[in-house]
């Protein structure tokens, strides 16, 4: 089993069992903040409904994380990615609709700092999704070849054995360090039949410009068919 199926486990494990521990046994103590508040605020918050309503959204938290687990028995790579959205997505609105049940003079603060951050992490985290599926700049050199931006490596002429033009990509395994969304791959997964390899590979495209390095194999696709090919017609002149 990979480091991520059991990361996934733990994720359910641990937000099922908050919701058990706040839903069954009413341990409010273990939300952030209960226990330090005042008798008076904290029986308030509980004829609000406010720690149940914690309990519930991590409830849903655990059922979704598991119920999107079988995807990735489907062949989808980005399953992990997609729960984390769906994660953060109800972690996030679960906290701004959940300020509704504050005591009342706290919950414009509590409203405000909910929406805050969830505009700081999901603006960030989009905006490396943005970042990530950027088309990197391939460039000649005169004794190298740069691939450009995130994950990005600079790979000697003379490190190159061969250029290679596939139809398809070939099976996708672990991702070891890299950035994985939707059809997009960038940075270092195993790849069947290759092992640990660098990719700048949008899925949809077809033809795969494959570089074979002293390093690890180099899979890359341009932003048409037409400037993949012409990587590879370059790339096949300036290793003879």
């Amino acid at each position: 089993m990979s480091l991520i199926f059991w990361t996934q486990v733990f994720l359910v494990a641990l937000f099922a069992l908050f919701a058990y521990i706040i839903l069954k046994r009413r341990s409010y103590m273990f939300i952030s903040g209960f226990a330090t508040r005042s008798k008076e605020e904290q029986q308030q918050l509980i004829e609000n409904g406010y720690p149940q309503g914690v309990g519930r959204m991590f409830l849903i938290i655990a059922a979704g994380l598991m119920i999107l687990m079988p995807l990735g028995l489907t062949g989808f790579h980005y399953t992990f990615e997609v729960q984390m959205a769906f994660m953060m997505l109800v972690l996030f609105g679960g906290l701004i609709i959940l300020s509704r049940r504050e005591v009342p003079h706290k919950r414009k603060r509590s409203l405000l700092i909910s929406v805050i951050m969830a505009v700081v992490v999901i603006g960030g985290v989009s905006a490396l999704l943005m970042i990530g599926a950027k088309q990197p700049d391939f460039t000649f050199g005169k004794s190298a070849v740069e691939i450009s931006g995130m994950y990005g490596e600079k790979i000697p002429y003379r490190d190159i054995h061969s250029v290679e033009m596939l139809d398809t990509m070939p099976p996708v395994g672990l991702k070891e360090n890299g950035f994985g969304f939707a059809d997009y791959a960038k940075g270092r997964f195993s790849v069947e039949g290759h092992g640990s390899s660098l990719l700048f590979v949008d899925m949809k495209q077809a033809p795969i410009l494959l570089i074979k390095t002293t390093g690890r194999p180099v899979f890359i696709t341009g932003g048409s068919a037409e400037e993949t090919e012409s990587w590879y017609r370059e790339l096949g002149q300036r290793i003879r």
